[in-house]
């Protein structure tokens, strides 16, 4: 059995910690997971799951359609760009390659006669990655100077499960993807992760922060949990 119950179908992760009062499932592209108190047994978690399974098989049916959609790199495909959808257009040059945003397009120029899907795909990322690196410290400068909050460092990464992070030393480190996502959202992650630099946890405290910041933290929580999957390229 090990770290997992077997459910209808599914396996359903178990995690145990000291801190927690109560049971909690979660379902995401991860998989199935309980969360438990360190004393509970593990036949009361089976029967919490028992009583779920329906709710469970409707959430995994559910993130199954939330699957990212499979790229081409083709010309006319579309793209996110601050909430916004961008096509890509294609153009022949014997110059180096270079990626741009004209008006409601992204513009890849170089040589296309050979060019491979995974070649158009590590340029375009390059070219959010620029992106992500002036945005992201504008908008955190900008924020930060309302919440009198200043991080030492910001860092764009690239992260699979998260949108961003902030270490103890008060370092920020923001996920290249944001930039697919609307502005008002990005806002979110921002002031969340400036919040971290005052609480490092997600303590009440810390929710009343970035909510007397951002009064909208449950609708953008619920954008991310809702189109995260989208943010992709």
């Amino acid at each position: 059995m090990g770290n997992k119950i077997e459910g209808e179908g599914f396996s359903v992760n178990i995690i145990k910690s000291a801190r927690r009062k109560t049971m909690a499932l979660k379902v995401n592209h991860r998989g199935v997971s309980i969360h438990m108190p360190s004393d509970l047994t593990l036949s009361t978690a089976k029967k919490f799951i028992a009583q779920k399974t329906a709710w469970i098989k409707l959430k995994l049916k559910q993130q199954a359609l939330r699957q990212p959609i499979a790229r081409q790199y083709i010309d006319g495909e579309s793209f996110l760009f601050l909430g916004e959808n961008y096509h890509l257009r294609l153009h022949q040059q014997e110059k180096p390659a270079i990626v741009n945003k004209v008006g409601n397009e992204l513009t890849f120029s170089g040589r296309i006669t050979r060019l491979s899907s995974s070649t158009l795909k590590k340029k375009l990322i390059d070219w959010y990655k620029q992106q992500a690196d002036v945005y992201l410290a504008s908008r955190t400068q900008v924020l930060g100077e309302k919440l009198g909050l200043t991080p030492r460092s910001i860092t764009i990464k690239t992260y699979k499960a998260r949108w961003g992070s902030c270490k103890i030393s008060g370092d920020i480190q923001f996920n290249w993807k944001l930039m697919l996502a609307p502005p008002a959202v990005i806002d979110y992650v921002i002031v969340h992760e400036l919040c971290h630099l005052v609480h490092h946890n997600h303590s009440a405290k810390f929710w009343q922060l970035v909510t007397h910041h951002y009064p909208n933290v449950k609708l953008a929580r619920r954008w991310l949990k809702d189109n995260g999957y989208r943010l992709e390229i």
